[in-house]
């Protein structure tokens, strides 16, 4: 198969820009072709296909420069791009895809590309990362906590709370785009749509869309470049942006609260972000000793900081999809002390491969962080096993090429066909 992956990003950035690059290296090594098409930025990963991505623009510097032409230029492309349309247009002349499969998106390539595929008859499957498609600010939270004022289509309340960023600009942008999505109803192009949760589908069904065309499939890891390490020192670990939805604040309150009968164990903290310096005051006013802000971490040196944790900590105030950062850790044996929340207990059993605790209540996160403190290294051991073998039986690359390529091949036979069908009847 000749298999098109559309993503604005081409460089390690997300979880969807990792998705993408793990699915494209599984299909090559399968013997399919696979393009990329995305935007170009000097951190891209060098593809033969650059030349047909779109330009590069940073839409926090281009409105910094208060400009009303920017402004106006830089609104009007993040809900429909002329450039994407035609890069893509001629792009699918030349390649002749057989299927294209999405990831994210918005605001820079946008759903403008959609027609040039469907007038093509190239089936097109879509994995949602995040909830845009019922939530302007794509994550159902709006600076204080889990808000879905939206519902049914009730789009102004971006606005109203400022969801996007807290700007009214950006919020309006949001609003007027999640207008022109119902308006025009972009998802009639689309063959599939893929939920790595369960959690993400059934909201997508609560609301009444895509009820029919969205399926379930998990994302996987690439465990044979993961392997387990079961020993650890005294330390638990959080990876993320340091940003309220993360619930890094609680996670500083649960850990000062466990650690005053427990003053050996350390948290340490890898990710920036805006609340960075707030935190760092925030550790130094609870006088919380143990805490440890390492800034941004990646490649051996993150690997190293995750294999030697003691357990890692995801205690996420938003409906989080399917966190690679959960997969990641329980690939390495690690146990997770998760919220309950969104798509995360369908990866963390409270008690068997880690410990669930309900998002916001600092009482019972630092009571978990107790639990894990006081367990023996066998015990951890044990936990990060069932974790390492739950991932391993549902994660892995086989299970989810098991499921994706019949779904390529059942759209793109289905094309065929009816296609064949016009033919013998015009």
């Amino acid at each position: 198969m000749n298999i098109l992956i559309i993503n604005t990003y081409h460089y390690l950035r997300g979880g969807d820009c990792r998705h993408a690059f793990a699915l494209a290296d599984a299909l090559e090594k399968l013997d399919h072709v696979v393009h990329f098409f995305g935007m170009q930025s000097p951190l891209n990963t060098p593809t033969h296909d650059a030349e047909y991505f779109v330009s590069e623009i940073d839409y926090r510097k281009a409105l910094s420069k208060k400009n009303p032409i920017t402004a106006i230029k830089v609104f009007l492309r993040s809900i429909y791009s002329l450039e994407a349309r035609r890069n893509l247009a001629r792009m699918l002349d030349d390649i002749k895809p057989d299927i294209a499969h999405l990831h994210s998106i918005r605001h820079h390539l946008t759903k403008s590309i959609l027609p040039e595929l469907a007038k093509r008859n190239i089936p097109i499957v879509w994995t949602l990362h995040d909830y845009k498609e019922l939530c302007p600010n794509t994550s159902f939270y709006d600076g204080g906590g889990i808000c879905e004022d939206c519902k049914g289509g009730q789009f102004f309340h971006v606005i109203k709370k400022r969801c996007k960023k807290g700007s009214l600009p950006a919020s309006i942008v949001a609003y007027i785009e999640a207008q022109v999505d119902r308006l025009v109803g972009y998802s009639r192009y689309v063959d599939l749509y893929i939920s790595p949760s369960e959690f993400l589908k059934a909201k997508f069904m609560e609301y009444g869309y895509l009820n029919n065309k969205i399926t379930t499939i998990p994302n996987f890891i690439e465990l044979d470049r993961i392997s387990p390490d079961y020993d650890h020192d005294n330390y638990l670990f959080f990876l993320g942006r340091l940003e309220k939805e993360k619930g890094i604040i609680t996670l500083l309150k649960g850990f000062d609260q466990a650690t005053k009968t427990m003053p050996g164990l350390r948290l340490k903290i890898a990710g920036s972000g805006s609340l960075e310096q707030e935190l760092q005051e925030l550790a130094r006013s609870l006088n919380t000793h143990g805490v440890e802000f390492l800034g941004h971490v990646e490649g051996q040196d993150l690997v190293k900081l995750t294999k030697r944790a003691k357990a890692v900590v995801v205690p996420s105030e938003w409906y989080e999809n399917y966190p690679y950062s959960c997969l990641e850790a329980m690939a390495s044996g690690k146990p997770i002390i998760a919220s309950r929340i969104g798509g995360i207990p369908e990866l963390v059993e409270d008690e068997i491969t880690g410990f669930l605790f309900e998002p916001f209540n600092v009482k019972q996160l630092a009571e978990k962080i107790k639990l894990v403190g006081e367990l023996s290294p066998e015990q951890i051991k044990e936990i990060g096993q069932r974790a390492r073998e739950k991932v391993e039986t549902g994660n892995s690359k086989d299970k989810y090429l098991e499921k994706i390529i019949p779904i390529y091949s059942r759209l793109i036979n289905e094309r065929r066909n009816k296609k064949q069908f016009l033919k013998v009847i015009s």
